[in-house]
């Protein structure tokens, strides 16, 4: 959706709903570290060009340039995120499918990120070692946020849960889709539920 503003768009898909009840909710202290937002700008330049990034930077405030481990304000990256996955609905089949698109590809950003090669050494192996490893991945990517936990109901299936979580539920699937994808997980399939204001749980399965 280009050149559309925040007062014309139309909210309608639960996905939508879902970033405007997060921005409801958000306070001046919460923040997002950096590799999330320049995720979502080099995906913006990738796809769309150097006017479809330029157009989302304007929801940060006048920031440019993005420090990864620096703490940023979450609603800056909702607002930019929401916008990204305005210009990606069209071509990716409707917003939810777009923001997960950004999450998906923003993994790609953290396992290039410093943090993300120290946890390579980590969680390298099978899809449960790196669910495994995801609360400590949270603790690191997300300050100031909630509590994630895991559970294994059986060999091909994580629950992971998170509490105050800022991030859209489709950006966490697309993001837990490409890290199962990433350890060698075939037919990965990832479905997220809100549990809460801001609390979310996710059912992992995979096959090997």
């Amino acid at each position: 959706m280009s050149g559309v503003s925040e007062q014309l768009h139309t909210v309608g898909s639960e996905a939508e709903l879902e970033v405007e009840h997060r921005l409801a909710h958000v306070t001046s202290q919460d923040s997002m570290r950096g590799m999330f937002f320049r995720s979502v700008k080099e995906a913006m330049f990738a796809l769309n060009g150097q006017a479809a990034m330029e157009e989302c930077l304007q929801e940060c405030g006048g920031v440019r340039t993005f420090v990864d481990l620096f703490a940023y304000p979450a609603e800056d990256f909702l607002r930019m995120a929401r916008r990204a996955a305005w210009r990606m609905e069209g071509a990716a089949g409707g917003f939810e499918q777009a923001m997960r698109m950004l999450g998906y590809m923003g993994t790609a950003v953290f396992l290039g990120s410093q943090v993300g090669k120290a946890m390579q050494v980590l969680i390298s192996g099978t899809p449960k070692r790196v669910i495994e490893y995801l609360p400590l991945a949270y603790k690191v990517t997300t300050p100031g946020g909630g509590a994630c936990s895991v559970a294994f109901p059986d060999l091909t299936t994580g629950i992971v849960s998170f509490e105050r979580d800022f991030l859209p539920r489709p950006y966490v699937e697309g993001s837990l889709e490409a890290h199962l994808k990433q350890a060698g997980a075939r037919s990965a399939r990832i479905n997220g539920r809100m549990t809460g204001p801001l609390s979310c749980e996710y059912e992992l399965t995979w096959d090997f």
